[in-house]
Order: C-alpha cells, then sequence, then structure tokens
C-alpha cells in the first residue's frame, strides 16, 4: 500500500524556490525584479522552458544561466512560478487582469492543464469585469485555440447585445476584428440581428480587410470583386438572404451579386419576382426563432400578442412599426390591472388599481372607430402627486390602427402629468368619466409624431396593464 505525502512536497519546492538555494538560473522579469531559479525543476516542468536551454536562448554568466522577460508582469510571473515550484495556485485577491494575463501567459509557457481552470475562476468570480472587457475578451480568446470557455462567453454576450459589437465603428478596431470570433456570431442562431444589417457588417469587414479595393464600387474589376469573395466566403453560407427585404435585395445584394453563386442568386432573385416560390438553397431556421413573441398570450381584450409584442420592442427602444431580431433579446408580459367595463371609467377606480405599481400600459378604444390609442408610462402613476408634471426620457404614446405610430417624448420635464383623473400623457388625457362625452382628449404637443386628429372623443374601453421582464 502506498501513500502519497504531496503537500509536504509542495511546500519543500516551495522553500527552495524562496530561499534560492544551488540556483543556477536568473530569469529577469519586466526589468524590475530577479528570479532566481533551478533550471532543472523548469526544464521538467514546462516544455518552453526546455525549449529555451535546448535551443540556447537562455546566456551563461560565471556558470549561471541568465534570461529576460520584458513582457510579464511581476505579479503575474510570482504566480507562474509558484505554480510550476510547487503546483499550487491562488488567485483569490488578485485583480481581474492580472488574472487574464496569467491566462495569457499559461499559453505562452505551455500549461494546458490550467486552462479549464483559470477560465472558470474568471467566469466564476469576474463576470461583471469580464463584461466590461468584452473586446480585450475577444481579442485574447480567439487568438488561443484552446480558451473555448472564454470564446463562448464572448459569443453569447455579443449575441445577445450585438450592439456592443456591431455599433463600433472605429476604423482600427473594424480592421483588427478577428475573423474566428466573426464567424462565431454569423453561426449562431441566437444573435439578435437582422440580416440585411449583417450583410453590410461582413461587406464593410471584407472591404476593410483589402484597403487596395477602390472605394466606389462602380470602379470595381472582376478581380477586385474576387478579392472580396475570398475574404468573406466563409459567412455567406450562415446569411439568411431569404429574410431579407425585396428592397434590400435590390440595393444591397444585387450590386455584389458575382460574389454569391449563380443558383443562390438566381433562386433569390425567383423567390423576390415570383409570387409563392419556395426557396431551394441556404435553408436556415430563422435566428432566435424558438419563440414567437406574437404568440404570447395576453390578458386584453384590446390588443392581441402581436401587438403586445411590438409595445413591448417600443420599451426597449425600436422606432419601427414592426418586429425585428436585435429587440427579441427579452420581452415584457403586460398583466391587466384595470379595465373599464369590469372596474368603472373613473379617476378613482384607475388610481386605486394602477398607483405605485411601476411601470405601466394604457389602451383606449374610442367609441365609433377603429382606432386603439395608448401610452408608456415608465415610473408610478401616484395620485398623491395631484398637479406635478413628472420628468421622464423612455414615456411614449402611440396608435395601432390601419396606420401604427410610435410618438416619444420631445419635452421630458412635462412627458407624464399627475392629477386625480385619469393616465394622463399631457398629449392624450382620460378626463372625468371616460365613456361620456369628452372623456378623452388629444392634441400633439409634447410628443413629437401625430397619433390622431385633435379633438375630445369618448372611450368605448379601456385598460390599463402593467409589465413584467421575461427572458426568451
Amino acid at each position: 500500500m502506498s501513500k502519497q505525502f504531496l503537500t509536504f512536497l509542495s511546500q519543500d519546492l516551495t522553500k527552495l524556490l524562496e530561499n534560492k538555494k544551488d540556483y543556477d538560473f536568473i530569469i529577469k522579469v519586466n526589468e524590475e525584479k530577479e528570479f532566481c531559479v533551478h533550471s532543472i525543476i523548469l526544464k521538467t516542468r514546462s516544455s518552453y522552458f526546455e525549449n529555451v536551454f535546448s535551443n540556447g536562448l537562455a546566456k551563461k554568466e560565471n556558470n549561471i544561466f541568465i534570461m529576460d522577460l520584458p513582457d510579464i508582469s511581476v505579479n503575474v510571473f510570482n504566480i507562474l512560478i509558484r505554480y510550476i515550484y510547487g503546483g499550487d495556485i491562488d488567485l483569490d485577491h488578485k485583480e481581474a487582469s492580472d488574472i487574464l494575463n496569467f491566462l495569457i501567459v499559461c499559453e505562452k509557457f505551455k500549461l494546458k492543464e490550467l486552462y479549464d481552470y483559470v477560465q472558470d475562476y474568471l467566469l466564476e468570480h469576474h463576470q461583471n469585469w469580464l463584461f466590461q472587457n468584452l473586446g480585450l475578451i475577444q481579442k485574447v480568446s480567439f487568438k488561443q485555440s484552446e480558451l473555448i470557455k472564454l470564446q463562448n462567453y464572448w459569443t453569447t454576450n455579443i449575441c445577445e447585445n450585438p450592439e456592443i459589437f456591431f455599433n463600433n465603428n472605429e476604423i482600427t478596431d473594424f480592421k483588427s476584428i478577428d475573423k474566428k470570433a466573426l464567424l462565431s456570431l454569423y453561426k449562431n442562431e441566437d444573435l439578435c440581428m437582422e440580416e440585411n444589417e449583417l450583410w453590410d457588417y461582413i461587406i464593410n469587414w471584407g472591404k476593410v480587410q483589402n484597403i487596395e479595393l477602390p472605394e466606389k464600387i462602380s470602379n470595381w474589376t472582376s478581380n477586385d470583386f474576387n478579392i472580396l469573395k475570398k475574404t468573406i466566403e466563409d459567412f455567406i453560407p450562415h446569411i439568411r438572404f431569404y429574410e431579407i427585404s425585396s428592397d434590400d435585395f435590390c440595393f444591397k445584394i444585387m450590386p455584389y451579386s458575382t460574389i454569391i453563386s449563380n443558383d443562390l442568386f438566381n433562386d433569390l432573385s425567383r423567390y423576390h419576382l415570383v409570387s409563392n416560390w419556395q426557396p431551394k438553397f441556404n435553408n436556415l431556421i430563422p435566428r432566435k426563432s424558438n419563440k414567437n413573441l406574437s404568440d404570447i398570450p395576453i390578458n386584453s381584450i384590446l390588443i392581441n400578442g402581436e401587438q403586445a409584442a411590438l409595445i413591448s420592442t417600443w420599451i426597449q427602444g425600436n422606432d419601427d412599426k414592426k418586429i425585428s431580431n436585435k429587440f427579441k433579446k427579452f420581452y415584457y408580459e403586460f398583466q391587466l390591472l384595470t379595465r373599464g367595463s369590469r372596474d368603472g371609467f373613473n379617476g378613482f377606480s384607475f388610481h386605486k388599481l394602477c398607483d405605485n405599481k411601476g411601470p405601466t400600459i394604457t389602451i383606449i378604444k374610442l367609441k365609433g372607430e377603429s382606432s386603439i390609442l395608448g401610452g408608456y408610462n415608465p415610473i408610478n402613476w401616484d395620485i398623491n402627486k395631484h398637479g406635478i408634471y413628472e420628468k421622464t426620457l423612455d414615456s411614449f404614446i402611440f396608435s395601432l390602427d390601419k396606420e401604427i405610430v410610435v410618438s416619444r417624448a420631445k419635452n421630458y420635464d412635462n412627458a407624464i402629468f399627475q392629477n386625480k383623473g385619469g393616465p394622463n400623457f399631457n398629449d392624450l388625457t382620460l378626463r372625468g368619466t371616460f365613456n361620456a362625452t369628452n372623456g378623452v382628449y388629444y392634441v400633439k404637443y409634447i410628443y413629437d409624431q401625430k397619433i390622431h386628429s385633435k379633438g375630445y372623443f369618448i372611450a368605448d374601453e379601456y385598460e390599463g396593464l402593467i409589465k413584467f421582464n421575461v427572458s426568451i
């Protein structure tokens, strides 16, 4: 029966490092500190040092080997050398930047057994720092093929927050974007981006990689198109061409038709020209398609799931009349607080059921017409603030009719008015008895878009809805 006493072995070897007894190797780190070490231990523990000695990369003076390591910090090398001697690693209370640099050094010194451990430590203890330094994580992790966990972390976060990456317009960063990192995004079904935006981006990325290409495409030769094609050909199979609109196909795809296959281009042309044409190529499922926002249930008799989903994207910052992939990171679930036909069409019942509930949506059906009007209040309604104007940057009013309009506050200081009546968005107001004459009033004043004609109206029905964040 045998028993290992590795702790004592580790302690003894670490003492040997600390007391410098019988050292034969001096490593000068970053011109700040000299480490007196033992060549036999370093050669045994690291193939990097084995290569140093076998190829004569360390000079010898007075029977002592000497080597400079100018690109490693003392803090990082101290972690490294204590691991080489004692097999012990302590990353607690270390700066995240030092730990990442230590991971880079592990690759340099061929300490593959530490790759997963250090990556896991960063992901467990330094999530905030990693997220704040995604650009650095991309450059480091994709440069080393073994750093899979950091690569996956970067890809996942960029897919969920593409604006962090795709809105970076600095040419220097744009040119240096790693192809492997970029390709990992295009392959990912969870990337919250429109396909026409991804096409624009990869075209521009390809151009930046080839600065010799003429600025105007009208001046391009067939060789210029071939250069671009070769640069981005690995991305082409991962673009959902059939999800790109006819207008974008005409103005964005057709000018570059020679960089995609003839069969694909011809089939795309038929898809946009022939009704009910079934695509024959590039059969990829839509990104972020595992949940259809229009199918979200909603407890409302005035709007359906698709309209609720559209309002949800407006809350996220969308200003368009349709739902795009980049606003599908999460949705808002709306739950009914009050309904006029159930609870009454007056300010008393409204404030009783809706005050101090957080952000709410008001939906109004006007009597005698198809118009559905409404507004979003990102702060609390509060009857105790009667007569006070509230400042908010995020409120909006809207119309869901034949023409869909979202109108955002331009006079932030007066976006919401607190009173004893119903919900008051300054431009759109519920007054007195909402389903009586003059119960609804609209005039364009505080918000930037006109959502209805000016005047007094009657509410046929109204609802107050509270929102909850729900991730997809």
